[in-house]
């Protein structure tokens, strides 16, 4: 006579009732190395945590260059940029800020490869050209303004680009080791933003 018995990997026999056969369902993930890591951070002007983010200065006279560097180790993917400018009085969409005029020059992003050559990405000029790269659909919504952005009676605005849409599926790639990066260089006066910052969102790829 033989004999069956039907049992998970762990010798666990599964169950017979009178409404049928009940089986253990493994819902543990594959144990694979994890290979990668979340990535965050500010736009400085050393390229590291510890410097400055504060893009609220006036490069007018002699332009002031925020970055985020390849790292060392790990390919880097940038998926999305955000840029939060606050300030003191309502603002309408065609000025920088509250400053009543737009910029002259503008606030450049750039990628620069591994030679130092810089590929200019935009140059926006005002709020709305700022807001213009953010929005999948092009339109600026009437509600476009926050209020007590950075204190009780600021106004400002959030901008975000999402890279992985534009150079799918991960976004802009920072090769591991190399003098890549993605930097904004303001070259205007900019001080008329009280609170004017940018952050990189991705990942690090490790061997």
């Amino acid at each position: 006579m033989l004999k069956y018995v039907l049992a998970d990997k762990d010798g666990n026999t599964a169950e017979l009732h009178d409404n049928g056969l009940l089986v253990a369902v493994e819902q543990t993930p594959p144990m694979i190395p994890q290979r990668t890591k979340l990535f965050a951070q500010d736009f400085t002007d050393d390229g590291l945590v510890t410097g400055s983010n504060d893009l609220g200065v006036n490069g007018s006279a002699t332009a002031v260059r925020y970055w985020i560097p390849a790292s060392p180790t790990s390919d880097r993917y940038i998926g999305r940029l955000s840029i939060l400018i606050g300030y003191g009085a309502a603002a309408r969409p065609w000025e920088f800020a509250d400053s009543g005029v737009i910029l002259t020059n503008g606030v450049q992003f750039a990628y620069e490869d591994t030679e130092g050559d810089e590929v200019i990405i935009g140059s926006p000029q005002s709020n709305q050209a700022l807001l213009r790269a953010g929005l999948a659909a092009g339109i600026i919504p009437t509600a476009w303004e926050l209020r007590s952005l950075g204190a009780t009676n600021d106004y400002g605005f959030i901008m975000a680009v999402d890279f992985s849409r534009i150079m799918s599926p991960y976004g802009v790639k920072l090769d591991a080791g190399t003098k890549q990066k993605l930097t904004i260089t303001i070259q205007d006066d900019c001080t008329d933003a009280d609170t004017f910052n940018a952050r990189a969102f991705g990942f690090d790829r490790f061997p």
